[in-house]
């Protein structure tokens, strides 16, 4: 039975540590991953110094200099850079000093060269005097206990930096993971060679070579292995006892008569983490451990092969390499094209994602072309219905950094909003209604509503409900009663479902952004409750009061917050 993605993710990591460790020099560390937190020991830098070209005073010399009565402080000593501090002037007196320099113990504040006039030796200030002393204090670059870099994160090269800067010469990082790299299958060639008829190029090792090497992975290209038992046995021996921490491998690990990568491991002595999981593509899968060596099989088949990668293998080599974030960005984007097929299992679709608040595009037109165009995964759980323009979908961004230790794939949001207005009778839920047309219209939204009728309607009366909402700027009205349908669809239609209605509404007008549903049941959608309800109703979105009971004034500030609260929905912020 295959596993749950997120199942079999938290599964493979919880076996996952870092490798090991090892001391290297600062100069060698960026890109490598800290063991430790490392800290600023001690104030950097360590004395005063003058923010500023200009001369050393003290303050009581010049503070009530004006052109009228100006300062003059004779010019007796220079501070040079490099050296410690020196005596400094005395009252009365001057030194010059560059920006940077040691600020000598006598004088308390710098004043600026552009600020002052120089006669020969003697420095004439005529302020006003300037609001900063121009003395940077010890630790203006780095104060002690400042974090230079947590234990987990990636060294970069302003890192490397700081770390010299505070003192430290070597620093401990986690070891990089040894990867062997190979594939299986008698019908591959290598990519130097043209295939003829029944063979194909292996292509998945040079795309998990460089997957591997940007994530800092020592890789070791293998070669391809026949489809025998014994063949994979040798070489899985080989990189055991050669000391890899890992052996990826591509091919030969479904279900078939010739898929024995599961079974050698196995046969081998191997502990099983993680078989076949349920994801389309990447559902063939294999994890397993053999003392110190991992083997990892995923599918032969590109796009399943590297959907698998970035799903599983990938954080699971992060884990290893000592990464604290392993798990990239996802993020619920609205779909630009569609309609979507129902998923019968977890789906992973290679897309594009574009713009802020994201948007998402499902690639088509072939497999390698949509994965070396894609920068994102749509991920739609096993029953995800068949979805709209519009729908918001959870998108792994392939081109953004690891944020965080856990895979989770939030639930689709389907286009259109369904929005339920519920309440008793004169409560004011058509006026809700009505007020949210309004200000979505302005907005260009694309809304319809939907009305239960029991007892009939007349769509012509001019103070009708729906006469209402079609002059309040509603696209579609659809209003449903016992025999009649407004849009005059006359037919017996008993009690249809919301969904089925909102199907009706978006093939009427070929696509919404949100329905006002008033009338029916609305346990699987959002509802907005106006006054006291005639029967319980748990979990509403809003609860508002009777809008027929509030003052013009009220009335608009609270339809003004309920059109603000859809308005946030709609750009996918969430309820």
């Amino acid at each position: 039975m295959a596993l749950e993605l997120e199942l079999a993710f938290q599964q493979l990591l919880r076996e996952a540590e870092p490798i090991g460790t090892e001391r290297v020099p600062v100069a060698a560390a960026s890109g490598r991953v800290a063991a430790e937190t490392y800290m600023c020991p001690r104030p950097i830098p360590s004395f005063r110094r003058a923010a500023m070209d200009g001369y050393v005073v003290w303050d009581a010399d010049v503070r009530d200099a004006s052109p009228d009565r100006p300062a003059r402080l004779r010019i007796t000593g220079e501070v040079r850079m490099g050296e410690g501090p020196a005596e400094g002037p005395d009252r009365g007196e001057a030194w010059a000093i560059p920006t940077g320099g040691a600020l000598p113990r006598r004088g308390d504040r710098v004043i600026p060269i552009e600020h002052v006039r120089r006669e020969r030796d003697v420095l004439v200030f005529s302020g006003p005097l300037p609001r900063k002393p121009h003395v940077a204090e010890p630790g203006e670059e780095a104060l002690p206990g400042a974090v230079l870099v947590e234990r987990g994160e990636v060294i970069r090269p302003a890192a490397v930096g700081a770390l010299a800067a505070c003192g430290f010469r070597e620093i401990a990082v986690y070891r990089r993971p040894r990867v062997a790299l190979l594939a299986t299958g008698d019908e591959l060639v290598d990519p130097t060679v043209l295939p003829p008829p029944g063979r194909v190029v292996n292509s998945n090792t040079p795309t998990l070579a460089a997957e591997l090497a940007a994530i800092g992975c020592e890789v070791y290209p293998a070669g391809i292995v026949p489809d025998a038992s014994a063949a994979l046995a040798r070489a899985f021996r080989t990189a055991v006892e050669e000391g890899y921490h890992v052996v990826l491998t591509t091919g030969a690990v479904s279900v078939g008569a010739t898929d024995r990568v599961p079974r050698t491991w196995l046969d081998l002595g191997a502990r099983r983490i993680v078989g076949r999981v349920d994801l389309k593509p990447g559902g063939p899968f294999f994890a397993g451990r053999l003392g110190e060596c991992w083997g990892i099989g995923l599918s032969g088949n590109p796009a399943a092969c590297l959907a698998a990668y970035h799903l599983l293998v990938r954080p699971f080599l992060l884990r290893l390499a000592g990464h604290a974030r392993i798990v990239r960005p996802v993020v619920l984007a609205r779909l630009r094209n569609g309609p979507t097929r129902e998923a019968d299992r977890t789906r992973a679709l290679w897309s594009r994602v574009l713009g802020e608040p994201p948007e998402v595009e499902i690639l088509e037109g072939g497999v390698l072309p949509g994965m070396s165009r894609a920068n994102g995964l749509v991920l739609l759980r096993a029953g995800t219905p068949r979805l709209r323009p519009g729908s918001r979908v959870p998108v792994l961004c392939l081109d953004r950094q690891e944020e965080g230790p856990q895979l989770r794939i939030p639930p689709v949001q389907p286009a259109p909003l369904v929005v339920g207005v519920v309440g008793v009778s004169g409560s004011g839920k058509t006026t809700v209604i009505e007020g949210l047309l309004r200000r979505l219209w302005s907005d260009g939204r694309t809304v319809a509503t939907i009305k239960h009728a029991a007892h009939g309607f007349d769509p012509d009366r001019p103070a009708s409900d729906s006469h209402r909402m079609a002059r309040a700027g509603a696209r579609a009205v659809l209003v449903v009663g016992p025999e009649e349908r407004f849009l005059r669809l006359r037919e017996e239609v008993g009690t249809p479902s919301v969904e089925q209605l909102v199907e009706e509404l978006v093939d009427a007008t070929g696509g919404l952004d949100l329905v006002l549903v008033e009338g029916f049941r609305h346990r699987d959608h959002p509802v907005i409750r106006v006054g006291t309800p005639k029967d319980p109703l748990d979990g509403a979105w809003l609860e508002v009061p009777s809008l027929s009971r509030l003052p013009g004034t009220r009335r608009e500030a609270v339809l003004d917050d309920l059109a603000t609260r859809i308005r946030a929905w709609l750009r996918g912020e969430g309820p």
